[in-house]
């Protein structure tokens, strides 16, 4: 059981769904659960966008390997594009027909009334998997397995390490199966897709072992979607937090230019201030300690010094020079280089 394990955590924690050792299994999966915070505080923002960034599943699932047991080892082999593809509604319906004698319809529980609708449907046929495999326990006195999982933890949103514990789940009961029906199940092989699975749900005569295997089939195809929901929604996330990050960076920007000109017009300088400020830290993005050597050496290198502006000494007998612009240049300068920022 260990070995299917190591399978299942591969799954949830590779994007390749390819098996990985178990220490990156542990560290990809922590990180996962440390962004659905992320996640959870662009939840509502996200919810507007989701629409347009919907892909088939076609780009997210891959084809199955072939096994040969009659117990899955990795979510990798439970459902595949064509399956998904071809799985007829029809088919799924009349089964759940068959079955309705093995107790009343699932009820909305508290905690499902608050999830979303690709969460509600995989909570939906989790519950109809527990009951399913708790009637078979009970009738070979057959311990059923338990699972730390419940439906709250669903919402707001499906995680990674949520996905995790059903699928151990499944595995777990997928013994019951086993010690229940040998026969049949050794009619059943690994390498089935979800059409076939249902088929051999068809060939049974136990309902309860039909409500199973349908159910199990159902929590395959909404686990996948909620993956697939998953991932579209935390790069939507990623994206906002950029978008946030960048915009903060910005408004800061903003308010050290505003700084730079106050305090530069208040002094009445011959000089663009305007120019001056955003010629330099148009600069600075490329090199910022560059520019601001430039900014404080030669402030007319980002804006030229207006010499009709400045007065003329000794009551306008003296007229003003090239000289008294490099002054004033320097004056500019060490002026900004005072300047706490």
């Amino acid at each position: 059981m260990s070995e299917e394990q190591n399978k299942l955590d591969a799954f949830f924690t590779s994007s390749n769904n390819t098996p990985q050792p178990e220490e990156k299994e542990i560290s990809s999966s922590a990180l996962e659960d440390e962004f659905s915070k992320l996640l959870n505080s662009f939840i509502e923002e996200s919810n507007g966008s989701t629409a347009s960034t919907n892909k088939s599943l076609d780009d997210f699932l891959g084809p199955t390997e072939e096994q040969k047991d009659t117990s899955p080892s990795s979510l990798d082999s439970f459902v595949t594009t064509s399956a998904i593809n071809s799985i007829d509604d029809d088919r799924i319906n009349n089964l759940f027909e068959n079955t309705e004698d093995v107790g009343a319809p699932i009820q909305l529980t508290e905690e499902q009334a608050n999830l979303k609708p690709e969460e509600l449907e995989l909570a939906r046929a989790v519950a109809n998997f527990q009951d399913g495999i708790y009637a078979l326990a009970e009738k070979k006195n057959l311990k059923s397995p338990t699972t730390d999982y419940s439906d709250s933890q669903l919402n707001p949103n499906y995680k990674p390490s949520v996905g995790k514990k059903i699928a151990k789940y499944l595995l777990e009961s997928w013994d019951i199966l086993n010690k229940y029906d040998p026969e049949n199940m050794k009619r059943l092989s690994k390498n089935a897709n979800d059409e076939e699975y249902l088929i051999f749900a068809e060939s049974l005569s136990d309902t309860d072992m039909q409500l199973v295997i349908i159910s199990y089939v159902e929590i395959l195809i909404n686990l996948e979607i909620c993956e697939v929901k998953y991932e579209q929604m935390k790069e939507i996330a990623l994206k906002n937090r950029i978008k946030k990050e960048l915009y903060e960076e910005y408004l800061e920007l903003q308010e050290r230019k505003n700084k730079f000109i106050k305090h530069l017009k208040e002094q009445n300088f011959p000089i663009d201030v305007d120019r001056l400020i955003n010629n330099y830290f148009r600069a600075a993005q490329n090199d910022t300690s560059g520019a601001y050597k430039a900014l404080t050496k030669n402030p007319a290198m980002f804006a030229p010094i207006e010499i009709d502006k400045m007065k003329p000494k000794f009551f306008g007998l003296i007229k003003v020079s090239a000289e008294d612009g490099i002054k004033m240049n320097q004056k500019i300068g060490n002026f900004i280089k005072k300047l706490k920022i």
